[in-house]
């Protein structure tokens, strides 16, 4: 368990920086969605190793905290819902005994299905949840953006299609535990200095 928790605080971490670096980078190409397929893929990545139902909700919870305490960056509260329902997505979403069959349309299959899911349910529920937290809902203001959504999920979904079973490579990496830690502990301190520092 301890293994899992320092995971769950380093790929959490690594998110996170990810997030408020290359993911405020992209967001002024509008390209998101980019960021957001990373997102899916680091989760799906780390749930095939690691097995562990609820550690990608620990995970997005890390990033969103980070994200949301960026001193640089726009749209802090709407970003880090997005991250956090991406998260619960997720974690939803494998809750389908897929993984049982192995065969690569079916790895395909839900790539489709869950990038592009998850990436619509995130964007949707900042839609809903930003103005609910800081103004006011307006649904005229969700149906305007409804193309935009459907439109970055397909791309979403499109990335699903290559990410999902590149996650899912029969790949085992074996490390001594006293390095383990200790490489974990070195990268999670330096992803918390830079998200701080802003970089």
């Amino acid at each position: 368990m301890k293994k899992i928790i320092m995971a769950t605080i380093l790929f959490g971490s690594i998110w996170g920086l990810l997030e408020c670096s290359l993911g405020d980078w992209l967001h002024e190409y509008n390209l998101s969605v980019v960021m957001a397929s990373i997102a899916i893929f680091l989760m799906a990545l780390t749930r095939r190793h690691f097995a562990q139902p609820g550690m990608q909700l620990g995970m997005a919870f890390i990033a969103a905290m980070l994200r949301h305490f960026n001193p640089i960056g726009g749209c802090l509260v709407c970003a880090s819902i997005a991250i956090f329902i991406e998260g619960v997505a997720f974690e939803v979403i494998w809750l389908i005994p897929w993984q049982k069959y192995q065969s690569m349309v079916m790895k395909m299959s839900m790539g489709v299905i869950s990038f592009y899911t998850i990436y619509a349910v995130g964007y949707i529920a900042t839609q809903i949840l930003t103005p609910l937290l800081t103004a006011k809902f307006y649904l005229k203001d969700l149906i305007a953006v409804m193309p935009k959504i459907l439109a970055g999920s397909t791309i979403a979904g499109i990335i699903g299609i290559f990410a999902l079973p590149f996650a899912y490579l029969p790949l085992k990496i074996e490390m001594e535990e006293k390095l383990y830690y200790g490489t974990s502990v070195a990268i999670t301190i330096i992803c918390w200095i830079a998200v701080i520092a802003g970089i």
